[in-house]
């Protein structure tokens, strides 16, 4: 049985969050609170407790899928729509869990060793979908500080024209290590990041994020998902349907099953 870390969401109100990050980051890189390597850190939602609860904790997960797969304006995807296998990943741009299955960032071939499993497993995905196999869904949650949202508008400004995937790529590969809120989306770092992107129009792109365009469409996102009995927890996995392991290995048998 894997096992998870579990947050209570009102550990992030004001005056304890700097000590559950330092708190987070260590248990992520050194095994602590028995954390088993599964690649699933987990954000208890109160709201949600009951209605969703993860595959990786042992239990029966659920969700109503159809909420993320009918919404192709809130959720981008890659890859035909009529393809045999759906793979949907719940992450938050700041979650290194999630930076290790992008497999992007230059530092994550430091954990080849304890993480080897979920390492790629999402951007394996992609380029599936890159290659007409399967259609991939990513869902941008905002969970983890002000940076996570800040991100994840980035992203959403960048989908304004047609550079959603590219965008998403690029902020994970700016990752500088498996940290959170530590200035690297900072929104004058997200516009630099932003610049790399080959076709986007940076003058529009900045206007898009310092506005806060795109502010509400990340918070619809979180709302959606947690409407739909989701636990808001990453990185999360589903294949038409059923929740499935943080491993290319699982999500690959499972397309395979389809």
């Amino acid at each position: 049985m894997s096992e998870t870390i579990q947050i209570k969401k009102d550990t992030f109100y004001k005056g304890s969050i700097v000590v559950l990050a330092v708190l987070l980051i260590i248990s992520i890189f050194t095994g602590g609170f028995g954390f088993g390597g599964t690649g699933a850190a987990v954000q208890n939602n109160n709201a949600a407790a009951g209605a969703g609860t993860t595959a990786a904790a042992g239990n029966t997960a659920t969700g109503d899928v159809t909420a993320i797969t009918g919404n192709s304006n809130l959720f981008p995807s890659l890859g035909p729509s009529n393809a045999k296998a759906t793979v949907i990943e719940l992450a938050d741009f700041q979650c290194p869990y999630c930076a290790l299955a992008s497999g992007l960032p230059s530092w994550v071939s430091q954990y080849q060793s304890q993480y080897g499993s979920l390492i790629g497993s999402a951007g394996n995905a992609e380029q599936a979908a890159q290659n007409g196999q399967i259609r991939f869904i990513f869902v941008p949650l905002s969970f983890l500080g002000q940076e996570s949202v800040n991100a994840a508008q980035a992203a959403f400004c960048a989908e304004n024209q047609g550079k959603f995937w590219q965008m998403h790529d690029a902020i994970y590969q700016a990752s500088t290590g498996p940290t959170e809120d530590d200035g690297k989306y900072s929104v004058p770092n997200l516009e630099k990041i932003a610049a790399g992107v080959s076709g986007l129009d940076t003058a529009k792109f900045n206007s898009c994020l310092e506005s806060n365009a795109t502010l509400s469409e990340v918070q619809q996102v979180m709302t959606t998902v947690q409407n739909a009995g989701f636990q808001i927890s990453t990185p999360q996995f589903w294949v038409n349907g059923q929740q499935v392991q943080p491993s290319w290995s699982s999500i690959q048998a499972a397309i395979n099953a389809a």
